[in-house]
């Protein structure tokens, strides 16, 4: 499972709770494959992937930064695939916008 990493929680709770890899780690029982694409970190081909969680961002997707629309893009090409897809705060928005 793919993990769309898409910023980061508050340094306060990071540091009680984890980070949203963390979060998601904790309720889902089989490896995450995480890339923060805030950061640059590439996706794999769309193809090359079952399943997506997206996670939230303190960022905003009407920004429309090169990394969400890229990201965007990507998740248009994974949609075509129909396959499982999640998206949580920032990620549900994400994939509306796509």
């Amino acid at each position: 499972m793919l993990l769309i990493k898409t910023g980061s929680t508050l340094p306060e709770v990071a540091a009680r709770h984890g980070d949203f890899e963390d979060w998601f780690s904790a309720l889902i029982p089989q490896a995450l494959d995480v890339r923060h694409v805030a950061v640059g970190e590439m996706l794999p081909e769309p193809a090359a992937v079952e399943s997506v969680v997206i996670t939230g961002s303190p960022a905003m997707v009407s920004h429309r930064e090169p990394w969400s629309e890229a990201t965007a893009e990507w998740v248009r090409q994974y949609v075509a695939l129909d396959r499982p897809l999640l998206g949580v705060c920032y990620g549900h928005q994400l994939i509306a916008h796509a």
